[in-house]
């Protein structure tokens, strides 16, 4: 047992990814948030699978399939652009577990940033995701995504 502050926890439990499998992940996480970020709609779309779910708290309606995340993403991105915000997504604390059957759960915590270019930036959101991701071919894919914002989610 671990003591935290007079209190005890047990410890983690796996399985956990192998350190190169956390690596890779940790890249492709870094990888896709940069493409938002850089206002890169379509290769960040191009990360999901085709039958992709996207789930945040706040909108309206679940996304559903990559042409779907990606009419989003392309708008939100042209929306930004033209008001002149540059947005930036920071991501810490990432859990990744492999699944039986080959796929991985991913678990983060991201910080959204935003600001009007040549301001400082204001933090928009804090964030909880988690992924379910797939391996097609060579590269790993998001199947499924819910972002949980703490102050929408009940």
């Amino acid at each position: 047992m671990t003591e935290l502050h007079g209190e005890t926890a047990p410890p983690p439990t796996g399985p956990f990814a192998d350190p190169a499998l956390y690596t890779e992940i940790t890249q492709f996480y870094a990888w896709h948030m940069a493409l938002m970020d850089e206002g890169e709609p379509d290769a960040w779309a191009d990360a999901y699978t085709e039958d992709a779910v996207f789930e945040e708290p706040g909108r309206t309606n679940v996304l559903r399939g990559r042409e779907a995340i990606r009419a989003s993403i392309t708008k939100r991105t042209a929306e930004l652009a033209a008001a002149g915000t540059v947005m930036r997504h920071w991501m810490s604390n990432l859990a990744v577990t492999p699944q039986p059957d080959g796929t991985l759960r991913a678990t983060y915590y991201s910080l959204a940033m935003r600001a009007p270019r040549g301001e400082r930036p204001d933090i928009f959101a804090h964030v909880v995701c988690r992924d379910a991701l797939v391996r097609e071919g060579e590269r790993w894919l998001i199947r499924h995504r819910h972002v949980g914002i703490d102050a929408l989610e009940k």
